[in-house]
């Protein structure tokens, strides 16, 4: 291999490493999210964790590698274009297709490495990961019981439990289950060990002290009392476990199996030939992709574009978009029927294909070989190649100019490189969000009454929430990249030389990150709440769902803690403000047991009365008991339209004290609100994202920048990542139960505020 062939390898391969790194990791994010919270809550070891991610990075990796080598030409070769060393080699007489050579060497190793996985390895590793995720991971057993909860995932049985004792130990037992012929028997104990047999799918319920009540609710004559110091309560497992299928799809088999199908449904024209077609086709065009970037990559890398190595990655950003905006596009006109499976597949490659001939022909009409070269244009390109690498260029700054008041020259200079990259970061990724947002979306809008108008405004109460999202992770970058540059040109060396400190210089970033903490609250909890609101009324339209803001908890059960008594209503009728068939239970202060049942056909309610008809209460004394019947009568209840009509409302959708209030309120009605006033914190700590970036990327500029210019890039941006799965991971802990409301907010924020404090100080300067 020649020493042009190396040099060329040299600045695409880390490219591409470091294009593909982010690509993983953004994918892999993507993944996590949605992830984490079964994993926790489910208690998921380790080990099946590794093994879950190990079995997805096959599928990741084979839309990654085409698209990484893209990144990887482009940045490579505009890095060459950027320091006009691309001048220098047109000048020697070196053409676009001599620099093909090595640029396609490459694409076709990556071709064949893409093939393997298409053909073989993503299909095995996509059943293997469909097993897992079945047989270790949300096939499992399990039952959860929590204090002041109703649990009402067994069949036929309601059990509540009102506080935990050691271990497995209960106090206070609760037990509701009915037959088919519609008797009742409630169970009430004073104390209660919970014992499960996964293996079998049984538990048993081990009770002491209590009573067991078995009666028709509509015959209280039919009432049977029976007292036990000791009872056993068997508890079927088997409707806990979900059950899912293990047949493999398509994404699941391999190019022969898919071949042997293709033969099977010759001839047919429905979904499943159509899918099959569409995934045998997209086996072998994805790969072809490293091919067809070659000529693209080489084409638009000839080229000068502003930026350099960055306006290489920027500009195939636009490209990868546009070549995935085609791709979806296509796989849901091949599924639909309007488009032929190869066409749909094929059709993104040959425009690809088009516009890098077209480049790459233009690329060579102007750069024709044996040019004869002249001194005077040799030295003009050596001295154009030596300034823009900054060899004679030097920044003097005098110290007064970093000192005095603030904004100082300095904060001007360093704080307009950080908002000209911001600015730029920003835009480029409130597109990318917009765009994917909306090809996602897109096959929602089939048929029916549904147009691109609903849907794009869907999209547009979704930009506030882009907007953010957008905002934090370009400030780790621009931050980054203005600072590493500072570097790169020895800027950074001048102004510490001139005797400003690393703190000093980087003093307006922090500024500006800390200045974003009330903004991103104010913007979360006033901009945020509101646009969530209507974008959650479009999306309910757009999916054919309900719209669950407007809706009423079905809750059936109720615990006051007010008064200690149980509710139980069978249909709920907000419009009348009625509840039918009763059922109120008083509990016994000094006994096991229940000191009065009352039970009505029809319910209404009043203010903060409850007007009870056709009905009966029982009173019990010990082993007595005297019985009344009514036709009307009126039970006082404080709150009650709050107790039995709480509306339901989406957290996101919800300002910062109305969250507070709402889970006071769920709370005093024996309901958990733990979610809410999770989502209450969790929204006030978040606010200190924007500072946590800045330092993060401050500090990675700081460590690692003098060791290469995007070594801060690519260290701010695993930061990032680290510390976004930071948040969801804690978020998933208090969701659980976990880790306490606020624990589990403040607990990433903090921890990362501390350590890029710590790494920054740690920055010599």
């Amino acid at each position: 291999m020649k020493i042009l062939d190396r040099y060329l390898l040299r600045e695409i391969v880390p490219a591409f490493l470091i294009s593909l790194g982010f690509i993983i990791l953004v994918m892999l994010m993507n993944e996590l999210f949605y992830l984490a919270e079964i994993f926790l809550t489910r208690e998921v070891p380790v080990k099946i964790i590794l093994r879950v991610l190990f079995y997805l990075l096959p599928s990741i990796l084979a839309l990654a590698l085409p698209l990484a080598f893209m990144a990887g030409v482009l940045g490579g070769l505009g890095r060459l274009a950027g320091d006009r060393e691309t001048e220098a080699l047109r000048l020697l007489g070196i053409s676009p297709g001599r620099v093909l050579k090595p640029v396609w060497l490459l694409g076709t190793v990556l071709f064949l490495v893409s093939l393997s996985f298409t053909f073989w390895l993503t299909p095995a590793a996509n059943y293997r990961w469909l097993q897992t995720m079945v047989n270790s991971v949300l096939s499992e057993v399990r039952l959860e019981l929590e204090p002041g909860r109703f649990v009402e995932s067994l069949p036929g049985k309601v059990i509540y439990l009102e506080s935990p004792g050691t271990d497995r130990d209960w106090r206070d037992v609760f037990i509701y289950q009915k037959d088919e012929t519609g008797r009742v028997e409630i169970i009430s104990a004073r104390e209660g060990r919970l014992v499960i047999q996964p293996e079998r799918q049984e538990a048993w319920m081990l009770l002491e002290k209590g009573r067991v009540y078995r009666l028709l609710p509509e015959d209280p004559d039919s009432l049977n009392l029976v007292e036990f110091d000791r009872s056993q309560q068997a508890l079927e497992l088997g409707g806990l476990r979900p059950n899912f299928s293990l047949e493999k799809k398509s994404r699941e088999k391999s190019i022969r199996e898919l071949w042997l199908d293709r033969e099977r449904l010759a001839g047919k024209n429905n979904p499943e030939s159509r899918l099959v077609a569409l995934e045998l086709h997209k086996r072998l065009s994805l790969p072809a992709t490293c091919l067809l970037f070659v000529f693209l990559g080489v084409g638009l890398g000839w080229r000068r574009w502003p930026g350099g190595k960055l306006g290489g990655f920027g500009l195939s950003l636009l490209v990868i978009l546009a070549y995935y905006f085609l791709l979806v596009a296509g796989e849901q006109k091949a599924l639909q029927g309007s488009l032929a499976p190869w066409l749909a597949m094929w059709l993104p490659n040959l425009i690809i294909l088009g516009m890098g001939l077209y480049f790459f022909i233009q690329a060579l009409r102007k750069d024709r070989p044996g040019t004869s070269l002249s001194l005077a244009q040799i030295k003009k390109a050596i001295s154009r190649l030596s300034e823009k690498r900054g060899l004679f260029r030097t920044m003097t700054v005098t110290t007064a100019a970093g000192r005095g008041v603030f904004p100082s020259l300095v904060d001007g200079y360093i704080f307009s490189r950080f908002l000209r990259w911001l600015a730029q970061l920003f835009l480029a990724l409130l597109l990318v969000m917009a765009t994917v947002t909306f090809l996602l979306r897109l096959e929602l809008i089939r048929g029916g009454d549904k147009t691109i108008k609903d849907l794009l405004a869907f999209i547009w109460f979704k930009i506030p929430e882009f907007i953010l999202f957008s905002l934090l992770l370009a400030i780790p970058a621009a931050a980054a990249l203005s600072l590493g540059l500072l570097h790169r040109r020895k800027e950074m060396l001048a102004l510490i030389s001139s005797g400003l400190s690393y703190w000093r210089v980087v003093r307006s970033l922090l500024i500006f990150g800390l200045l974003l903490t009330p903004l991103i609250f104010v913007w979360q909890d006033r901009v945020l709440s509101r646009s969530n609101f209507r974008a959650e009324e479009l999306w309910a339209r757009l999916s054919d769902r309900p719209v669950r803001t407007f809706s009423y908890l079905n809750r059936y059960w109720l615990r006051s803690r007010a008064d200690g008594r149980f509710y139980h209503y069978e249909l709920l009728q907000p419009d009348r403000r009625t509840l039918s068939r009763l059922l109120i239970l008083e509990e016994a202060v000094e006994e096991p047991g229940f000191r009065k049942i009352v039970y009505a056909g029809e319910a209404r309610v009043q203010g903060d009365r409850v007007i009870l008809k056709e009905g009966w209460e029982r009173s019990f004394s010990g082993q007595e008991s005297e019985l009344k019947r009514f036709s009307l009568t009126t039970l006082e209840l404080n709150g009650a339209e709050e107790y039995f009509f709480k509306e339901w409302k989406e957290p996101a959708t919800m300002k910062f004290s109305e969250l507070k209030n709402y889970a006071r309120e769920l709370e005093d009605t024996g309901l958990p609100g733990n979610r809410f006033l999770l989502e209450a914190w969790f929204r006030l700590a978040f606010s200190l994202s924007g500072l946590v970036l800045v330092l993060l990327a401050c500090a990675s500029a700081g460590l690692l920048a003098p060791r290469g210019f995007l070594w801060p890039l690519a260290a701010s941006l695993v930061a990032t990542f680290i510390y976004w799965q930071g948040l969801a991971i804690f978020r998933s802990l208090g969701l659980a139960g976990l880790l306490g409301t606020s624990t589990a907010a403040w607990s990433a924020p903090i921890a990362f505020l501390l350590l890029g404090t710590y790494l920054l100080l740690r920055v010599r300067t």
